[in-house]
């Protein structure tokens, strides 16, 4: 079969080439792939920064993000018939107390295994066989959006995670700035304002792009910051700042983020960032601030399957709210043999690589 592979650690290795079509035992299902996206990771992994084979092989096949139709079922799994739409998570877990209590993403060894990133092999092939236990059920009437969970499960963490953690004290947020307008970004600002809050979203592009339009279709202020200073945003949101998500993949903007913030307020760290950027910072009063504000900052990595199914049931209320807006996000499209590393090159919202459309 076909499939999307680099040499880790090599870099700009990526290429299309012919692998072994998976094997699967009783308990698992074959899942023909319909689509896979592409986000900055791979690129990442692609320019030789990380990425993991799996053991007994020189390659690793890419994309976590994944979108599916079972092909074949095991004798021995029930779960599932031919034909359903299913998404794959991506961490599978080591034997730590909290993977073996379903919570690989919050993995105490380090030992887990990621499917397309670490030791697994991943979803941009024509087909893929897992067990039932790492598969959600898709709708089919949410089938042709269903590429985005993967990304938004994240996302669905990050909200039921703050918003459980405030149960530390009254909370009625109003207010979130989400810096960054990528998919990760949009999809938040879209979850914070299903949830009600007032939400301006800032990013490096000039209004007018279709991550400004997208931000303004749900409701949210978009601020390009060629235009404004990071630092007077809060003036401009009457210094209330109630939940910042950051998804800027740049650490100086995240540790910024922490004197953005005002009292009570919780600031979600989203991301990984490999470079090496060294910045000046005052420690005392961001200290201080933290510590007299009550200030929380969480970092959020990964899901577990019950924010995928929490996603769902978001994205069937996403629909309802925001007409079209989901799909208004896949801007690139891409079949498996078109594939070239300029798609690892960041433009639009999200490209799709087309396996098996429907």
């Amino acid at each position: 079969m076909k499939a999307i592979t680099i040499t880790p650690r090599v870099p700009n290795s990526a290429r299309v080439m012919d692998v072994p079509e998976p094997e699967m035992n009783n308990d698992q299902v074959l899942v023909r792939m319909v689509r896979g996206g592409i986000c900055g990771t791979d690129a990442e992994m692609n320019s030789g920064a990380f990425g993991d084979a799996p053991p007994g092989f020189e390659y690793l096949i890419l994309g976590h993000e994944n979108f599916g139709q079972i092909e074949r079922v095991g004798s021995r799994a029930s779960r599932f018939k031919k034909g359903d739409y299913v998404v794959a998570t991506v961490r599978r877990p080591c034997d730590c107390l909290n993977c073996a209590a379903g919570e690989s993403d919050m993995c105490l060894k380090d030992q887990f295994t990621e499917r397309g990133i670490r030791r697994q092999h991943g979803f941009l092939a024509e087909y893929y066989a897992d067990d039932e236990d790492f598969l959600i059920a898709i709708p089919a009437h949410l089938c042709h959006v269903g590429i985005l969970l993967e990304p938004y499960s994240i996302v669905s963490k990050a909200m039921w995670q703050a918003w459980k953690i405030q149960e530390r004290m009254v909370w009625q947020p109003q207010t979130a700035l989400v810096t960054g307008a990528g998919t990760i970004g949009l999809l938040a600002a879209l979850a914070l304002r299903a949830r009600g809050l007032e939400v301006v979203v800032c990013a490096r592009s000039k209004r007018g792009t279709l991550n400004s339009q997208l931000a303004e279709q749900m409701g949210a202020t978009y601020i390009s910051l060629q235009d404004t200073r990071l630092d007077e945003i809060p003036k401009l949101m009457h210094d209330r700042v109630d939940v910042i998500f950051e998804a800027t993949g740049d650490g100086p903007t995240a540790l910024k983020s922490l004197e953005l913030i005002t009292t009570n307020g919780i600031v979600l760290l989203n991301s990984v960032t490999s470079a090496a950027h060294r910045v000046n910072v005052n420690a005392d009063m961001v200290n201080m601030r933290m510590v007299m504000g009550n200030i929380l900052a969480v970092g959020v990595v990964n899901a577990n399957r019950k924010y995928f199914e929490m996603g769902v049931r978001d994205f069937e209320d996403f629909q309802k709210r925001f007409p079209g807006i989901l799909e208004r996000m896949l801007t690139k499209r891409v079949a498996l043999n078109e594939f070239s590393t300029d798609l690892f090159t960041r433009s639009g919202v999200k490209t799709i690589i087309e396996i098996h459309p429907d």
